[in-house]
This record gives C-alpha cells, sequence and structure tokens, in this order.
C-alpha cells in the first residue's frame, strides 16, 4: 500500500472514530429522556375488598388473591402481579410486603421489600408506575423491572415518581436528590436540596418537555437553578426564586422569571431578556405581554423583551386588548401602544373573525356589548356576561340566566340556563339547569339535540352517553345520536326499553331478556351488565344468565359489575369492587 492510500485509510478510519463517538454521546444523551411508557388498554385484574380486606379478581369474577391483605397494588392492571401488605409496624412505618403472581406464588423474593411506585399523572390512569417496581435490600433502595431485572443496583436512600413526568423518578442519596429514569439511566445528578418539576404543558408533547427547577442550600439561604427535560443545565442555582412562564406553549424556548438579590429578570433559555431590575414580573396570556412594576410602577415588555409602555403606572389592569392604568390618582383606559382609548369602555376582546369585539363598561352593571370595528354596537341588550363560540355564535348570561345568541341578536338558546359550556374535544355545548339538574346537549348549529332531567353525562373516547335513573342516550361528537349496537360493536346484547321496563335484545332486534327491569346498564368489556328493580340491582352475563339477584342498593344510576362484584369508591379517591349489601 501506497503513503496516499494509507493516509486516506487513516482520515477514514478517524473520521469513522470521530462519527461513532458523536453517535454514542447522542445516544447517551437521549437515553436520559426518551423511553417507552406502557399503556393500559385493558384491565384485567381490580382490587375487592370483603370484610375491610383486600384481594384480587379477574375480568370473569374469579377471586384471584383471596382478600386477606391491608394493601393491594396492582402496579399493572394487565399483568398478574401484586404487591400484598399487612402487619403495619408503627415503629418502622412499614407493612410486612410479599409479592405474589395468578397462581399465588411468591416471587421477587430476596427483598426486604417490594413495592409499586405511586402516581396520580400517568396517560392511561393507571394509579402507579407499571413497567418498574422499588425494591429494598440492606436498607437501601433500588427498581426491579415488573419482569424481575434489576435496572438499578440498590443504592438510594429513597425512590418516588415524580409528578407529571411518567418514567422519571426522584432519587435521594445522603439527603441530596436527583433524578433518573425508568431505564435506570441518570438525568439529573443526586446533588440537590430539592427538585421541583416547572408543570409546563403543551397540547401536543403533554409533559413531555417539561423542566425541572432545582435548588441548593447556600450558607445565604436556598438558591435556585434550571435543568430541563433533557437534563441540561439552563441556570445554575444561583438565583432567590424562579418559575417558568408555562402559558407560553413553546417547546424550543423556555421563558424564565427568576429573581436575583431581590429583583426579577426574564430569561430565554439562558439568554436575559429582561434585566434584573424589577420588583415583579407576571405574563398576560391573553396579549402575550408581560407586566412588569419597577420602584412601585408598573408597564409593558413583549416576549422579545421589549418595553412597549415604560413603567410610569401606578396600577395596570388588564380588560382584553384594553388596559385600565391608574397614574398618579387618576384613571384611564389604554390600548397596548400606550394610547389613550375614549371610547367609554374599560374592556375589549376581538372576536375571532376580526371584525367585531365584546366590550364592557365601567359601569355598576358592567354591562356587555358587541361592537363592530368602527365602533358600531351590534348587540345592546342589559347582558351581564359574553363570551364567544364559534361562527359568530355568543353565549350571553343576565345574572344567573345564560343562553346563546347569534350576532344578529337573535335568540338560539333560550336565556334559561344557569350554565352553558363547550365540551372539550367535541363539537357539544352542555347546558345545566341545576334545580332538576337537567342537561341539554347542543350542536354546532346551536339546535338542541337531547334534554335530560335528573341527568348525568359520561364522555368516552367516541361518544358521549346521557343518562340518568331512567333513560340512557348515546351521540357521537357531533350531537348524531347512535344505537348501542354502533356505539358497542362487540357485544351481543344490548339495552333495550320497552314500554316504560328495560331488558336487553340482540343484534337483529329479538328480545332475549324480557323488559322487566326499572333500569339497566350495557354489557361491559368484561361481558356483565347491572339490572335494576324495586330500587336494587343486580348483574347478568352476556348469555343472559343471572350472575345476582336485584340486592345492591346504589347511589350510582350506572354502576359496573365483574361478575358479582360493583364497583365502589374508597373516601379518598381509590376505586374497588366488593359484594357488601346495604344493612337494613
Amino acid at each position: 500500500m501506497n503513503k496516499k492510500k494509507l493516509v486516506i485509510l487513516i482520515v477514514v478510519i478517524l473520521v469513522i472514530i470521530v462519527l461513532a463517538t458523536i453517535l454514542t454521546l447522542w445516544l447517551t444523551k437521549r437515553a436520559k429522556y426518551v423511553y417507552d411508557i406502557e399503556e393500559v388498554s385493558h384491565i384485567e385484574y381490580n382490587t375487592i375488598n370483603i370484610d375491610n380486606r383486600y384481594g384480587i379478581i379477574d375480568g370473569s369474577g374469579n377471586i384471584i388473591i383471596e382478600p386477606n391483605y391491608d394493601v393491594i397494588q396492582i402496579p399493572n392492571p394487565a399483568k398478574p402481579i401484586f404487591v400484598c401488605m399487612s402487619n403495619y409496624n408503627t415503629e418502622t412505618k412499614e407493612f410486612e410486603t410479599k409479592v405474589l403472581n395468578e397462581k399465588r406464588e411468591q416471587i421477587f423474593t430476596g427483598y426486604e421489600s417490594v413495592q409499586a411506585i405511586p402516581t396520580a399523572t400517568t396517560k392511561d390512569g393507571i394509579p402507579f408506575e407499571k413497567t418498574v417496581l422499588k425494591y429494598k435490600k440492606d436498607g437501601k433502595y433500588g427498581l426491579i423491572n415488573i419482569d424481575g431485572k434489576e435496572v438499578t443496583d440498590p443504592i438510594y436512600d429513597d425512590i418516588s415518581a415524580v409528578t407529571y413526568k411518567e418514567g422519571m423518578f426522584l432519587v435521594t442519596i445522603d439527603g441530596k436528590q436527583g433524578i433518573i429514569n425508568l431505564n435506570g439511566v441518570e438525568v439529573i445528578k443526586p446533588e440537590y436540596d430539592n427538585i421541583a418539576v416547572d408543570n409546563y404543558y403543551n397540547v401536543d408533547t403533554k409533559y413531555q418537555k417539561t423542566g425541572f427547577i432545582v435548588c441548593t442550600r447556600e450558607e445565604e439561604g436556598y438558591r435556585y437553578g434550571y435543568i430541563d427535560y433533557k437534563g441540561d443545565t439552563i441556570l445554575k442555582t444561583e438565583y432567590t426564586q424562579i418559575e417558568r412562564v408555562t402559558e407560553i406553549e413553546d417547546d424550543n424556548n423556555i421563558y424564565l422569571i427568576a429573581f436575583e438579590n431581590g429583583q426579577a429578570g426574564l430569561l430565554r433559555n439562558k439568554k436575559e431578556i429582561l434585566d434584573f431590575a424589577y420588583e415583579d414580573i407576571h405574563y398576560n396570556a391573553y396579549n402575550n405581554v408581560f407586566l412588569i412594576q419597577r420602584n412601585g410602577k408598573q408597564g409593558i415588555a413583549d416576549e422579545k423583551g421589549n418595553i412597549v409602555i415604560d413603567t410610569v403606572y401606578d396600577e395596570i389592569t388588564f380588560g382584553g386588548i384594553y388596559l385600565d392604568v391608574v397614574e398618579n390618582g387618576t384613571n384611564k383606559v389604554i390600548d397596548l401602544n400606550g394610547n389613550e382609548v375614549t371610547d367609554g369602555y374599560i374592556a375589549r376582546m376581538p372576536t375571532k373573525d376580526g371584525e367585531h369585539s365584546i366590550v364592557y363598561d365601567n359601569s355598576e352593571d358592567a354591562i356587555y356589548r358587541i361592537i363592530d370595528n368602527n365602533g358600531n354596537v351590534v348587540i345592546d341588550r342589559s347582558y351581564t356576561y359574553i363570551e364567544e363560540l364559534d361562527n359568530n355564535y355568543y353565549i350571553v348570561a343576565n345574572y344567573n340566566n345564560n343562553g346563546i345568541i347569534d350576532l344578529s341578536g337573535k335568540s338560539l338558546v333560550e336565556l334559561r340556563y344557569n350554565s352553558i359550556f363547550k365540551l372539550d374535544n367535541t363539537d357539544l355545548i352542555q347546558a345545566n339547569i341545576s334545580s332538576t339538574n337537567t342537561i341539554s346537549l347542543i350542536n354546532k348549529d346551536m339546535q338542541i339535540v337531547a334534554t335530560m332531567d335528573e341527568a348525568e353525562i359520561q364522555i368516552a373516547d367516541n361518544y358521549v352517553r346521557l343518562y340518568s335513573e331512567t333513560e340512557n342516550r348515546y351521540f357521537d361528537y357531533s350531537g348524531n345520536e347512535k344505537t348501542a349496537q354502533e356505539i358497542f360493536p362487540n357485544n351481543t346484547l344490548f339495552a333495550k326499553k320497552i314500554n316504560d321496563k328495560w331488558g336487553f335484545v340482540d343484534k337483529d332486534g329479538n328480545v332475549v331478556v324480557q323488559n322487566t327491569y326499572d333500569m339497566v346498564t350495557e354489557f361491559n368489556e368484561y361481558g356483565f351488565a347491572g339490572i335494576k328493580l324495586d330500587g336494587k340491582w343486580g348483574v347478568i352475563n352476556s348469555n343472559g344468565e343471572i350472575i345476582q339477584e336485584p340486592i345492591y342498593e346504589l347511589e350510582s344510576a350506572s354502576p359496573t359489575f365483574i361478575g358479582k362484584y360493583y364497583r365502589s369508591e374508597e373516601w379518598y379517591g381509590n376505586d374497588y369492587f366488593t359484594d357488601k349489601v346495604n344493612e337494613e
């Protein structure tokens, strides 16, 4: 090989080594914040409570673990792993624990204890981390996965879930806190006295980009810093206070209000965009500006840190795009450019069409109106509130009476409801009358598609259910009424009301269970439905066979059953199933 080819080969090898090193570093860094979160789509195992003792049933209602325990944790209800606790020790403040499988065999032995890790903010509502458990050995804690493999050594004084950050854990070593993920990868070194999430949320990325406010205790007091979701330090622990502006939904830029020597400043990522010369800084999400205060005077800055209105006012109150300001004891109204407004209104909220605004004045009753861009009054009624919907429809209120009008002032929904609001992620509006618990559903054309007294509402993945103790109706997100056969295509039997009594029919409408009941539920994913007679509930299976005659007096208008057991709830919110009969 000649010298030229040798040089080329060496260069190629060096390039490959450099690229491999960069890739390794990138993959190592990425492993801190990229990991798989398991989502449970079907709950196979549930807790039962019999005589204040806990056990486990499966989806057929069979007892898997006898109700002999003080507490049972089901970390992943799709898998047969059950943390059974009993004999609480008041001195150590710990239970005796053992982990059992569906055969009631003890697993994960060799540890002082193994426990699920509680968390209240999982995507699928499961109250525990689903893929890892916390184990204790030689007085220290580590992570073990649900298959029994140790993820970390037992080196931590404590391990707990991080709120809003499923799959991440707050760990403590010698009084110092850090963060690891479910793969055991260290995201933040355990060198802080306190770590808290910043609560940032984006509709698209959810809590994935939530970062961390970290704290150390120095001689002069607590000092705060900021670390992003990747584990990169954005601000060192040099500040007396830090908060993230979570209203700004920008995954690429982190806005932080920080205090230094008693003065507030504004940073975008690591860059200071408002210097530390303010007593306070607050974000106004409606106008995307910051209210700033300096030397007791207030002004406005934009998101780039530009001073839009100098700090010359004693007080600034936002009224939509108008500002009600006090200067030397005198009130006036200005716009966001600092120009005085003289139209007589103290608040102005532009509408989505860009041609109108909702306004109100400073009279004692603060009457709301709608005006056009030329200041002409379009809607002038005695409304104490106006809120825009879509397509120039407006929710209006006259004190406690709410209705809906269009831009011509025509009443589309009568002014008789106590509350009216849009149902999230649907095209439907819900209107309520409190005295009769009446719920009306209104579609996007402002037509009332259903009204029910003493009603409750359920919003599921693909339908909206309106129900009471005697009625049950289904609608799609646009307000079109659907049959039970359309909503539950995998069911074989369906609730049917005939002559004011309920029974069940097959897909062809043939009666399979006679209509002899006061109320029934549809069959759930486990194949059970409730049947109500003379004020008491029982259970029927998907073959039409009675599993439990009606004996339960339940408050719910639509109880859930697995076998003979019905769902109940403890005072602190945990669900369980039971067959307890209320005593007379």
